[in-house]
């Protein structure tokens, strides 16, 4: 087992640390995201990788990933093991969201930070800035801003269901606030990660409208450029100059790409939308994105299938 002079060393140089969560359908997503922190950042990070299955692991440990640890689920506690087998798997990754990033800020005590991403996430620009600029946060959230005015009322209701912030995002310090933050909405999670309006939960994200009430330093992101995504693409106007992506007037630090499932090759289908012709640019990006990821697994595993399929494809909710 590496000593823990062993990991500090290691880590000593890395300020950036992340951590994500993957599955068998979503590892071509999992792998466009690290191959844009990549382009943005160079080697100025460190990611940890859960795998909720064999299959992503074993492909994941024949890559040899630079600048990343897996984690596989023998290392959780056996309480979180034993939600596998009773809760669906959408509902078990969402669980698994505060337990990873305790599970860092414990056992790796020399991270200074965690930030979780979603791996359906992919970066256009630097995200660094977003903790130079919020450098006294315990915790950083990314508030969900209101939905575009040409957006439908029923999706305009669904912003009140799922709560202020968006948890695709989300980002804890080493301190006390942080692990008591973090600590807290994990204990909220193992008990219950379903979706049910009517009790006020929507899976992992409704539970952080309270950390605010709870916690001194929580703060809101308000850097630019940050949780953008189906929600409120149609506010702003993108553009491309000179391999700069930017929103309006400010750089585009990631897009979130909710909802969308790889099928197959050159294949992507939305469980949110019925067309994704009219959408910008940026999706024909990040299609070309995830082919190439679908042709780097196939040089290291051919057998391996990573494509969604119909469970996959069914709503979380209505």
């Amino acid at each position: 087992m590496e000593s823990e002079a062993k990991m500090r060393n290691r880590f000593n140089h890395y300020e950036n640390i992340f951590c994500t969560i993957l599955s068998r359908t979503r590892l071509y997503q999992g792998l466009a995201l690290l191959n844009s922190l990549k382009k943005v950042m160079g080697d100025d990070f460190y990611i940890f990788i859960h795998c909720i299955d064999e299959e992503s692991y074993n492909l994941l440990k024949k890559m040899k990933w630079k600048n990343s640890k897996l984690i596989h689920e023998k290392k959780l506690p056996r309480r979180i093991g034993l939600l596998k087998n009773e809760r669906k798997v959408h509902e078990y990754c969402w669980t698994l969201k505060p337990v990873i990033c305790e599970y860092v800020l414990r056992n790796y005590t020399f991270v200074n930070r965690i930030t979780y991403l979603d791996s359906d996430l992919y970066f256009f620009g630097d995200p660094r800035g977003i903790f130079k600029n919020h450098q006294d946060c315990s915790v950083l959230l990314s508030i969900e801003e209101k939905y575009s005015p040409r957006a439908n009322q029923s999706i305009q209701r669904r912003s009140k269901i799922t709560g202020l912030y968006n948890s695709g995002f989300i980002s804890f310090k080493q301190d006390e606030i942080g692990l008591q933050a973090v600590t807290w909405w994990k204990e909220k999670c193992l008990v219950n990660c379903r979706i049910d309006p009517e009790e006020g939960i929507f899976g992992d994200q409704k539970y952080l409208d309270k950390l605010p009430d709870l916690f001194p330093g929580i703060c809101d992101i308000t850097t630019p450029g940050v949780n953008v995504g189906p929600w409120n693409e149609l506010k702003y106007q993108f553009s491309n100059v000179d391999a700069t992506f930017s929103i309006d007037e400010h750089l585009l630090i990631f897009f979130h790409f909710s909802g969308l499932r790889v099928t197959g090759k050159n294949k992507i289908q939305s469980v949110n939308r019925v067309n994704l012709r009219k959408r910008p640019f940026l999706y024909q990006i990040y299609y070309e994105a995830i082919d190439e990821v679908i042709d780097l697994v196939e040089k290291t595993d051919p057998t391996f299938n990573g494509f969604a399929d119909e469970v996959d494809l069914q709503k979380y909710w209505n």
